[in-house]
């Protein structure tokens, strides 16, 4: 955040400073958990139904806040406080006062899509970085939250801001882009997931339309012209398309692959000519959110020798298609921060291929938020699994006992089947059917917590009962 004081700060906010003698107080960025406050910083106080914001106000400013933003009424405080209706609103306030602050000339990227958001925003912020000082939304910080908090944390230096956009329903979209008013939108793609919070295809299909829908006629809409339902986009767009994809101006051909690292190379096409890219990341399917980003960078200017050095050297958030080993030579396929059937599916078609002659053994989680699809996408799974050629299969979860059972009607015997009460029930079944060389991919929706069976995998020492021999 630019530095204001604590004045313009409620100003922007409909808000009162307490007491009126802290009012040239200055703030420099705004955090909402105490353990991550920084001197300078306002703590906005959020409240929850499980935590309550308000009770850490102190500890917040013992940690260095220059002061605490409150409901009215809610806080007994000799710290300068600012007082508003909703926190909530408040913070949205604040960072649709600090979007107006940042220039002109620095251009704000918008991600959305059903899977992908993430790693394009952090590929993107990786091409726009060989140009540019760029802030982008850590983790998956992607909602009436994540956002403002990414918008906040822009100074002075900023050239580029990526911000990535969720949404539980229509019309969320469109509130991050009044906030954030990206001039330049990326939609990976249009898929099933979270069909059970937006109720039908149709309204999940409007809900993504809402960024192209939101950019001005001078901005870009960087869209996937393989993705039947993005591709119709260009209809609900003023601003200028740019296409990503098989046959688009920005493409990838000769895409090869090492089974050693799961990481792709492919040569990038772009209208300014073609340079060789080596991902870092492991996935074929991670070929089109690097394509993405780089259809950001051309946009923007930046050469294509230049994006495919960002798109080779970019890494991406943790627990997203990440490759760890643990001390015996045990491979873990870290995917475990989400999962829906798009993303499920290319999971286990990687690492199936990674592990070549090696096991591939599958600890899989349920997959949220799928509504009526829920078990007709789970029984996919583990049919999908078996035609891959999974070795063996742990699931964790009531849902994610579907998976099973569409794996042992497709043919996988019942003694490669392990359904797990927890995650660490979990870990001690796959180090049942892995060792050395061979190669565990854990996945799952963030409800699962299968951050656990990575943790396990990498830290416990075999105990093969040769059950995948």
């Amino acid at each position: 955040m630019r530095p204001r004081t604590l004045a313009d700060a409620a100003d922007a906010v409909s808000g009162t400073v307490r007491p009126t003698e802290a009012a040239e107080t200055l703030i420099r960025g705004a955090a909402v958990d105490s353990r991550r406050v920084r001197p300078g910083d306002l703590f906005v106080a959020l409240p929850g139904d499980r935590v309550d914001g308000h009770r850490f106000v102190s500890a917040a400013l013992e940690a260095g806040a220059s002061a605490a933003l409150v409901q009215r009424g809610a806080v007994e405080s000799d710290g300068p406080l600012i007082e508003v209706a909703s926190p909530p609103q408040a913070l949205l306030d604040l960072a649709a006062s600090e979007r107006t602050r940042i220039d002109g000339a620095v251009p704000v990227v918008g991600i959305t899509g059903s899977t992908g958001k993430t790693c394009t925003k952090d590929l993107t912020a990786a091409v726009l970085g060989q140009r540019a000082r760029v802030v982008a939304s850590p983790a998956s910080f992607n909602n009436e939250i994540g956002l403002p908090l990414t918008l906040l944390s822009t100074d002075e230096t900023t050239e580029a801001v990526v911000c990535e956009m969720g949404a539980r329903g229509v019309g969320h979209i469109r509130l991050l882009c009044e906030i954030a008013r990206p001039r330049i939108g990326v939609v990976t793609n249009v898929g099933t997931a979270h069909l059970g919070v937006f109720g039908s295809l149709e309204a999940l299909r409007d809900a993504k339309a809402e960024l192209p829908e939101s950019l001005p006629a001078d901005g870009t809409a960087i869209l996937n012209a393989d993705d039947p339902v993005v591709a119709s986009y260009v209809d609900r767009t003023a601003a200028e398309v740019v296409w990503y994809g098989s046959g688009a101006p920005v493409r990838a051909e000769s895409v090869t692959g090492s089974r050693a690292t799961g990481a792709v190379a492919f040569e990038l096409h772009a209208p300014d000519g073609h340079a060789p890219v080596a991902l870092r990341v492991p996935g074929e399917h991670m070929v089109m959110d690097a394509l993405a980003a780089a259809a950001v960078g051309w946009s923007v200017g930046i050469p294509v020798d230049a994006v495919a050095a960002g798109l080779s050297s970019a890494t991406v958030s943790g627990g997203r298609m990440e490759i760890m080993e643990a001390a015996d030579g045990l491979r873990i396929l870290n995917d475990a921060y989400n999962a829906n059937p798009t993303s499920m599916a290319a999971a286990v078609r990687a690492a199936r291929w990674m592990a070549g002659d090696r096991r591939f053994v599958a600890v899989l989680g349920p997959m949220a938020e799928l509504g009526p699809i829920t078990e007709q996408e789970h029984v996919r799974v583990g049919e999908l699994l078996v035609r891959t050629g999974v070795d063996a299969l742990v699931v964790v979860g009531e849902d994610a006992r579907r998976i099973a059972a569409g794996a042992e009607r497709e043919g996988l015997e019942p003694d490669r089947i392990v359904r797990a009460e927890d995650p660490d029930e979990a870990a001690r079944a796959a180090r049942s059917f892995a060792g050395p060389g061979d190669l565990v991919l854990v996945k799952g929706s963030r409800v699962a917590g299968l951050e656990r069976v990575v943790g396990a995998l990498v830290a416990t020492p075999p105990a093969r009962n040769g059950a995948a021999s």
